[in-house]
């Protein structure tokens, strides 16, 4: 009798213990958002380009971008041997061919930018604005850019500069692209249709994008002004009725066929459609002072078509 009423406190110890190691268990499997890291005493907090501050090592080593424009932008100010992740539509060719790709569309996956470990994740607001608030909670050092308007990719720079410790690389880039402002300009507002798909249905840019934002900068009148949207459908009797006197082909293909269906469009019946052909114009980054050189070179028929 003595003997087990000496064993008896000790298996309730005893199960006790497993009971509260499981619970401790069961806590830990339950949530798999990591913790975020302890913050250091050299830390800095730097304000992204929707103003929301973010936390940054002192220095940044790890960066993961997912536009192909914040790549470029990365490499410009001499940070592009600290990618260690980029977004599948980058080049896979030269200094990022062994970069590890990230999948971005239709969303950005958290665990494989986990795996990565960034200690900077550059995401883009207009292309992956669904995606931000979910990476915002999961990756503290989750960094946003605006590439809707000149303003906002003129900012970015900025902010990404102070990210990067970069201040002056992201001031060249902004000094050019104002000076581009100021020079890059068309006389005569001439109307212009900025034509992405042709087929099944005629998609256009409207406000909100970045091609509209540059066009409006050099002087030029976007067609599809009152769209509402950054792209969407637009009726050919829409079109024909607004009589653009560009045409202008971010991916669109002008067949044969729709140049006889729209023979009556000024820009068609003058030769004025002209593909532009270059990611710069749809892309953000160190070219789009560039690109807005030469939109304003084609309008005035400096630049050849």
């Amino acid at each position: 009798m003595t003997r087990r009423r000496t064993l008896l406190p000790m298996r309730r110890g005893l199960l006790a213990a497993l009971a509260l190691a499981a619970c401790v268990l069961i806590a830990s499997c339950g949530d798999a958002t990591p913790v975020a890291k302890p913050h250091a005493a050299s830390d800095r907090v730097v304000r992204d380009a929707m103003g929301v501050e973010v936390r940054l090592p002192a220095e940044v080593r790890r960066i993961v971008t997912t536009v192909p424009g914040l790549t470029a932008t990365v490499i410009e100010m001499g940070n592009g041997a600290r990618l260690v992740g980029v977004s599948d539509q980058d080049s896979k060719l030269g200094a990022l061919a062994g970069v590890p790709r990230i999948p971005v569309w239709p969303t950005i996956p958290a665990e494989v930018v986990a795996g990565l470990e960034p200690d900077l994740l550059l995401v883009d607001l207009t292309l992956s604005n669904r995606d931000l608030a979910v990476l915002r909670k999961r990756f503290p050092v989750t960094f946003a850019t605006d590439s809707r308007t000149l303003a906002g990719v003129r900012l970015s720079f900025e902010r990404i500069g102070e990210a990067l410790g970069r201040e002056v690389r992201a001031r060249h880039l902004v000094e050019e692209l104002d000076l581009a402002r100021r020079e890059a300009h068309v006389d005569g507002r001439p109307k212009v249709l900025l034509l992405t798909q042709t087929d099944p249905s005629t998609m256009v840019l409207g406000p909100g994008a970045l091609l509209d934002d540059m066009l409006r900068a050099v002087g030029g009148v976007n067609v599809a002004w009152d769209l509402g949207r950054p792209s969407g459908d637009m009726p050919v009797e829409t079109i024909r009725s607004r009589a653009p006197e560009w045409i202008l082909l971010t991916g669109a293909v002008f067949t044969d066929a729709l140049r006889e269906r729209w023979a009556s469009i000024p820009a068609v019946r003058d030769g004025r459609v002209v593909d532009l052909g270059a990611d710069e114009f749809v892309q953000a980054g160190p070219r789009t002072a560039e690109a807005l050189r030469r939109l304003a070179g084609i309008l005035s028929g400096r630049v050849p078509r």
